[in-house]
C-alpha cells in the first residue's frame, strides 16, 4: 500500500517542477524574437522587449498625416505668395493700360496755308478725353507711357479750292507713318478727310500730326481731332 501512494506523488512533483522551470525561463533568459500573431481583423506586432507600441495596421499614423498637413500649408503659403504678385501685377498693368486721349484744334475759321502757318506741328487744344494725361495740349504730341500696341485716328475738314486739297502725317518721333488728305481738281467744295493705325511703340515714343502745307477749317462742331488709345502693352 505505502508503494502505491509514493508512485501516484511522483507525476504530480514532475508537473510541479515543469510549471516553475517555466516560469524561471520566462523571468531569468532574455527573448530576443518579436512574436507577431493575428485576430481576425488586425495584425499586432510584438517588439523585442514584449511592449507594444498600442498601433495596429489600421490605425492611421499621426506624425505622418501632420507631416503632410505641414507641408500643404507650406504649399498654399507659396501660392498664395504668388497669387499676391500676380495679383500686383495687374493692379500695375491696370493703371498704365488707362491711356486714352481725343482733342480738337480748338480754332474757328480757316488755319494753314494761306491763312496761317504751314507744314507745322498741329496743336490740338480743345481736350476731350485725357485718360493718364499722356497728351501734352502745349505742343500737340503725345508721349507713349508704356511699350504697347496704340490705336490712333486723324481727321481733317477743309473748304478746299480748286486745284488745292488737304493732307496732314501721322508722325513718330518725327518720321511720317501715315499720311490723310484729299486733291480737288474740279471746284471749291468741303471735304472730311481721316486715317487711323495701330502701331507698336516704345516707352517714351513721341506722335504727333503734321499739316502737310495745306488749309483745313474747324468751326463749333469741332471738325479736326486726334484720337488714341492703348489697345494692350507687349
Amino acid at each position: 500500500m505505502k508503494m502505491q501512494k509514493s508512485v501516484s506523488v511522483v507525476p504530480l512533483l514532475l508537473l510541479l517542477c515543469l510549471s516553475v522551470v517555466g516560469v524561471t525561463k520566462g523571468q531569468g533568459v532574455e527573448v530576443t524574437k518579436a512574436v507577431e500573431f493575428k485576430t481576425e481583423n488586425e495584425v499586432v506586432t510584438t517588439p523585442a522587449d514584449g511592449k507594444t507600441d498600442g498601433r495596429t495596421d489600421s490605425e492611421p499614423d499621426l506624425w505622418a498625416e501632420l507631416r503632410a498637413l505641414r507641408d500643404m500649408v507650406v504649399e498654399q503659403r507659396v501660392e498664395l505668395a504668388v497669387t499676391q504678385s500676380q495679383l500686383e501685377d495687374m493692379k500695375t498693368q491696370n493703371s498704365e493700360g488707362n491711356v486714352a486721349f481725343s482733342v480738337t484744334l480748338g480754332v474757328g475759321g480757316y488755319y494753314g496755308g494761306y491763312y496761317g502757318p504751314t507744314s507745322n506741328t498741329l496743336v490740338y487744344k480743345d481736350i476731350l478725353t485725357n485718360i493718364g494725361n499722356h497728351y501734352n495740349p502745349t505742343n500737340g504730341h503725345f508721349t507713349a507711357p508704356v511699350r504697347g500696341v496704340y490705336y490712333f485716328r486723324i481727321a481733317l475738314f477743309g473748304i478746299v479750292e480748286r486745284n488745292s486739297g488737304i493732307h496732314c502725317n501721322l508722325r513718330t518721333n518725327g518720321n511720317v507713318t501715315l499720311k490723310a488728305g484729299l486733291w480737288e481738281y474740279i471746284a471749291k467744295s468741303q471735304h472730311h478727310v481721316a486715317n487711323a493705325a495701330s502701331l507698336l511703340l516704345e516707352q517714351g515714343d513721341v506722335v504727333d500730326v503734321q499739316l502737310g502745307g495745306t488749309t483745313i477749317y474747324d468751326d463749333h462742331h469741332k471738325r479736326n481731332t486726334f484720337s488714341g488709345f492703348l489697345l494692350f502693352p507687349v
